[in-house]
């Protein structure tokens, strides 16, 4: 006699975080880190090479796009990485992935955050250990 096939009873919840991802740091790790203990999934966007060079100066990213995603999958709290160029491709991608929590630092507390509008939470994480990309880069 074979078992009947059950579906899911649960929908997990996934969880979201994004950005540059430029010059990785252990305050992106504990980020990440803390994401992933919110729900099943974790997915991370990160932003286009040309996104980046608009909003952040011809002198970056760093690292090009397939180096972040790269490193980023390597990450063990990471589920899946995908890419966006544009406000409306992210909000694309959270509503196709069904994100219920968005996970950003609280240096975006009291400013618009991009992506918001499409999941139910949005929990702002405290910076870790003082560190910045931008300000790394700078104290070259």
């Amino acid at each position: 006699m074979s078992l009947p096939l059950r579906t899911l009873d649960f929908q997990p919840s996934i969880i979201w975080v994004n950005g540059c991802f430029d010059i990785m740091h252990m305050g992106h790790i504990e980020m990440l880190k803390y994401a992933k203990s919110l729900g099943q999934i974790l997915i991370v966007g990160t932003d286009t090479d040309e996104r980046i060079k608009s909003n952040k100066g011809p002198t970056r990213p760093i690292n090009n796009l397939a180096l972040r995603v790269q490193f980023l999958e390597a990450i063990r709290y990471v589920d899946k990485v995908v890419t966006f160029g544009s406000d409306e491709q992210l909000n694309e991608l959270i509503r196709f992935y069904n994100a219920d929590t968005m996970v950003v630092g609280e240096e975006y507390k009291g400013r618009r955050v991009v992506g918001g509008e499409c999941v139910k939470n949005i929990i702002f994480y405290p910076k870790q250990y003082g560190l910045s990309t931008t300000n790394l880069i700078n104290q070259r």
